[in-house]
This record gives C-alpha cells, structure tokens and sequence, in this order.
C-alpha cells in the first residue's frame, strides 16, 4: 500500500493532489508544529498583475509553539468575504467560474474554529472535484510519537504502508535506513504542472488548484484529470 503524508494546506497546488492521486491513503499530517508563514493557511490565486496571496487569519499570539491541529482562525475581520470578493473578482468570466464558485461558496459557509477543519474541507472539495478516489486520514487521529522520520516511519506502519510517496525535499532529510527497517520503500513524487489556459497574460505555475478548476476546459468539472 502506498501512503503519502502532507500537512492540510489551504486549496493546495495540483503537485499537491497529483501526490494524493497515486497514493492509497493520504495522511493528513495535523500533529506537527504550525508553520508560520507557510501554505498551512495561504495560497496563491493569480490577478491581473501576477500572483498573490489568499490567507486565513489565525491566532497566533502566544501559541509560537502550536500544533496544527490546534491552530484557531481568527474571525475578528470578515476575512471570509473579502476572500469571496477576491476570487469572484479574479476568476468571473473563466469558463467553469459559475459551477466551481457555487461549491466554493460552501466551504466558507461552513461554521469553523479550527484551520485544519476549514482547509480539510476545501482539500477534499477539490478532491471530489479531481475525481481522486484516495483514502485520506488525520494523522492526530493515531495518537503515535515521533519528530521527523520516526513520526513519518510510525504512521506508515501503523496504516500498514509498504510504501512511502515522499515529496522530492525529502531527499534533504529523511532518514531512509528507518524506513528500511522497518521495510518501507521509499519513492520521491515528482511533477511537473502542464500548460492550461489562464487568465491574464503568460502561464505561470505553483497556484491554487482552483485556478486550474476555474479555467480548464471540460465538459463537466466533476471528471477532471491532473
């Protein structure tokens, strides 16, 4: 069985989910520190003058050292609308806007406290969307210790993986005599992002999958294929 493991970003890039498609089960690693600054609660949508970010409030006053599962969003501004005005502002007019905003639009109505509850939800819509039949789990869901490798090597056994789908950084710092011996072969996902048509100018690679779903010309945005 082939696991990949990934933190809960918000509407990730394809990479992400091309990751998730060739895995079995895709752990969502929600029991790592919060990595502030990172894509745990940001993303990029592409405008008129290039890219720029989509991020989520959250509360990080005093919790330097917070889990992700623990991360709360901070509501103190509407920070749901001005991220619904955004993306109708950049992606009306794109050939699947109407059909992919509407499901949207669901997500950010959903009543959460928690970030890994709200970019969860937005994950497994674009999931649905891509047609991936993978497993996905919470990591936090096992209760296993570890840091690093060991955390990593503890999940895939646990799951009872034969395989572990590494992103290709994990070449920098896995230690893969643990994966070994616990015989765990380790593979390294690569991906390169094909060309589609995108609003404003030239094709530019690493945004939001939404961006793909708003403008990828098919006859119906449940039977996309990466």
């Amino acid at each position: 069985m082939i696991v990949s493991i990934h933190q809960p970003n918000l509407f990730p890039w394809l990479g992400y989910f091309d990751k998730m498609a060739k895995s079995d089960l895709f752990i969502f690693l929600d029991n790592v520190q919060f990595t502030k600054g990172g894509f745990q609660n940001r993303v990029k949508v592409k405008g008129p003058n290039g890219p720029q970010w989509l991020t989520v409030p959250v509360k990080t006053k005093g919790r330097a050292y917070q889990m992700t599962n623990d991360v709360e969003m901070n509501h103190q501004n509407d920070w749901k609308k001005k991220h619904l005005s955004t993306i109708e502002s950049l992606y009306s007019g794109a050939i699947n806007f109407e059909s992919i905003f509407t499901r949207i639009k669901e997500v950010y109505k959903q009543e959460n406290t928690l970030l890994v509850d709200f970019t969860t939800k937005g994950i497994q819509l674009i999931q649905s969307m891509l047609e991936i039949k993978s497993n996905t789990l919470n990591a936090s869901l096992l209760n296993l210790d570890g840091n690093s490798s060991r955390l990593l090597v503890n999940l895939v056994k646990e799951v009872g993986g034969t395989v572990y789908l590494s992103g290709p950084s994990g070449k920098k710092y896995l230690d893969e005599t643990m994966f070994k011996a616990e015989n765990i072969r380790i593979e390294y996902h690569e991906f390169q992002e094909d060309v589609y048509p995108q609003k404003y100018n030239d094709f530019i690679t690493g945004l939001t999958s939404l961006d793909y779903l708003f403008n990828k010309e098919v006859s119906n945005v449940e039977y996309m294929d990466i």
